[in-house]
């Protein structure tokens, strides 16, 4: 069989663009599954012991365990945990932080993605209130803080004497860095639901 320089310069393009989509399919696949991990906002885990309390506690919060903060005009669902599957549907909730008394930390992204929650939380200033709703009942706090930390600083998602709420999401194009909004409680109402 004789080839002409038009069939083979046919076979050598459809060749070409196969070997092209085989190293992008590969690349996507790498770079996607990578990506993934790396945008998980705190990669510190301390788990739950107990499976079983950790099913329980999420499925008594479902619906009942919100956050809403007026000045954004946000109210949105939170759900355990700070792993990219959790924040593309819903504001994270770190699991070493505590749900009621103390200091409850919460993640979400602010751009990039479909849920991009904290978006404009940088905007809030002193005395601007966030809501925390959850089955027990409905607390109202005030920020008091809204700064730019390091990403490897752990001291506002540590536990607290008062009761406070501390919402982390990433810095503009500064991977190193986390904005971090921290509010104290002013008001509580019980058993709300």
């Amino acid at each position: 069989m004789s080839y002409t320089k038009r069939n083979l310069d046919f076979l050598s393009f459809v060749l070409t663009i196969f070997v092209f989509t085989i190293f992008y399919l590969i690349y996507f696949t790498i770079f996607s599954s990578n990506n993934l991990n790396s945008k998980v906002i705190y990669s510190k885990k301390i788990p739950i012991e107990n499976q079983t309390q950790r099913q329980i506690i999420q499925a008594n919060l479902s619906n009942q365990w919100r956050i809403q903060i007026p000045k954004l005009n946000l109210d949105v669902h939170i759900k355990e945990g700070t792993n990219p599957n959790v924040l593309l549907e819903a504001v994270g909730h770190f699991e070493e932080s505590n749900y009621w008394d103390g200091n409850v930390c919460l993640a979400s992204h602010n751009r990039g993605y479909q849920c991009n929650f904290f978006q404009k939380i940088k905007v809030l200033k002193l005395g601007d209130e966030i809501i925390y709703c959850t089955k027990q009942g409905k607390r109202i706090y005030q920020v008091q803080t809204n700064q730019v930390i390091l990403e490897t600083d752990w001291s506002y998602i540590e536990s607290t004497k008062d009761n406070r709420i501390t919402l982390i999401t990433c810095e503009e194009n500064r991977k190193e860095y986390r904005r971090c909004i921290q509010a104290v409680q002013v008001s509580e109402t019980k058993d709300i639901f």
